[in-house]
């Protein structure tokens, strides 16, 4: 018996459904997620404030998303992502028009919510691509470029590691069934957002 009731979102993951708990549809996955809220706890009372509750919305959105596999889960999950997005370039631009910026934001969640599974895709990807370009043009400050070196280094390993991860427990989750990759997904690009967002703190 499924406890959410029947699963309804569009993305399924390798994780088979209320094994460990009769609460929680995936129970590894969901609680790998609330890494993302632990690292935005972490940022709380620094300059980044307004990504921090981001990322404790998107740990609160991916944990109900792995917890019920319903559609409301999943889209918590996304618009968090896009959010956390949105966040990140608003940051790295600096822009402070408060209008123009929740006005993009309302037409990008408008977009998810009439098409959401291949709008979300378009812009997720779009988004990741827009930032990594925004942050090779980030210059440390001067007392700390060897930590950004380090920093920018392991963000650049674990992350490829954690799409690895990901792509692995969506095409190939039959050889793949008790590793838990999905949830090694999450931790990785938890790690990934907290090196990412300290690098920041020390740039100018």
């Amino acid at each position: 018996m499924e406890y959410w009731g029947q699963k309804d979102t569009t993305i399924t993951f390798c994780e088979v459904p209320y094994k460990d708990s009769i609460y929680i549809a995936e129970y590894y996955n969901s609680i790998s997620g609330l890494f993302y809220s632990f690292i935005g706890l972490y940022f709380l009372n620094t300059k980044l404030k307004n990504i921090s509750y981001t990322l404790i919305i998107l740990g609160l959105g991916t944990f109900a998303l792995h917890a019920t596999q319903r559609w409301y889960g999943q889209w918590l999950d996304e618009l968090s992502m896009l959010l956390l997005s949105f966040q990140s370039i608003k940051h790295l631009r600096n822009i402070n028009h408060k209008k123009t910026y929740n006005s993009i934001f309302l037409f990008m969640t408008i977009l998810y919510g009439l098409w959401h599974t291949k709008t979300f895709i378009i812009m997720f990807i779009s988004s990741q691509i827009y930032i990594f370009d925004l942050l090779r043009k980030v210059k440390p400050k001067k007392n700390f470029k060897l930590t950004s070196y380090v920093y920018r280094l392991f963000y650049k390993y674990i992350f490829i590691i954690s799409i690895i991860s990901w792509i692995l427990d969506q095409y190939f989750c039959k050889y793949f069934k008790s590793v838990h990759l999905h949830a090694i997904w999450h931790i990785g690009t938890a790690i990934v957002a907290f090196l990412g967002f300290n690098n920041l703190l020390i740039c100018k």
